[in-house]
C-alpha cells in the first residue's frame, strides 16, 4: 500500500440508527432518532456478501472547501451488496454502513446486516502494517475491494462532539469459523489510518 489514489463513492444508505432500530431501504429510509450529544455507539453487525465475495471500503477526512464549493465532510462506507439507485442523471451506489462528519448520519441497512451480539477485537492485528493515512491535505480518500466471505462482521464505535462524529473505530472480518480479519479504520475528520488484508486492491 505505497501508493494510493481513488474515487469519491456517493453512499445513498438504507438506514437504521440505535439498539432497537428496524432499517428499511434508502429510498424513504432516515434515522430512528439523533444521537445525542456525549454519546457513545458500539454495534456489531454481520451483513452478506455479494456472491462474488467481495466487498467495497471507502474512507475520507473532511475535503477543505475550493472555488466556493462547501467543506466536504469526511466518512466511513462498507459495500456488501450490489444495490444502485438513480438520483437526477446519476446511478450511485446504495452502501450498508456509513458514517460521515455530520450529524445523524449513521446509516445501516438493516435488510442485508443484522445485529449480533458477538463483538470483534477493534484492533489493527492480523492486518499488515504500518497503515496508510489519510488527511485532508494528503489523498483526502481512500477507496478499496476486497475478497470476503458470504458474510463479513462489522463493528464500529464512534463518540460525537456537539452530536457530529468525531472519532470512530471501525473493523471487519469474515463471519466464518476463521474470522479472518479484512479491514481496520481508526477514523477522524482530520486524519485516518488504513489497515486493510493483503487481498484488498485500491480502486483507481
Amino acid at each position: 500500500m505505497n501508493l494510493r489514489h481513488g474515487i469519491w463513492i456517493v453512499g445513498l444508505l438504507a438506514a437504521a440508527l440505535g439498539a432497537a432500530a428496524v432499517g428499511v431501504h434508502a429510498s424513504s429510509a432516515a434515522p430512528t432518532g439523533p444521537i445525542t450529544h456525549a454519546s457513545t455507539f458500539d454495534k456489531t453487525f454481520s451483513c452478506r456478501v455479494r456472491r462474488a465475495r467481495l466487498i467495497s471500503l471507502s474512507a475520507s477526512s473532511n475535503i477543505p472547501a475550493n472555488n466556493g464549493q462547501k467543506q466536504s465532510p469526511g466518512g466511513l462506507y462498507l459495500t456488501t451488496v450490489q444495490k444502485t439507485r438513480v438520483q437526477g442523471d446519476a446511478t450511485v451506489t446504495l452502501t450498508q454502513v456509513s458514517l460521515s462528519a455530520r450529524k445523524n448520519s449513521l446509516r445501516i441497512d438493516m435488510s442485508t446486516c443484522n445485529r449480533v451480539k458477538r463483538q470483534i477485537p477493534l484492533k489493527p492485528k492480523g492486518l499488515p502494517s504500518p497503515p496508510f493515512t489519510v488527511t485532508p491535505h494528503h489523498q483526502g480518500f481512500d477507496n478499496e475491494q476486497c475478497g470476503a466471505a458470504a458474510r463479513v462482521l462489522v463493528r464500529l464505535q464512534f463518540k460525537t462532539t456537539n452530536g457530529v462524529p468525531s472519532h470512530a473505530l471501525f473493523a471487519v472480518r469474515n463471519d466464518n469459523a476463521k474470522s479472518r480479519p479484512i479491514a481496520f479504520y481508526n477514523w477522524s475528520p482530520d486524519k485516518v489510518s488504513v489497515y486493510t488484508a493483503n487481498n484488498c486492491t485500491v480502486l483507481s
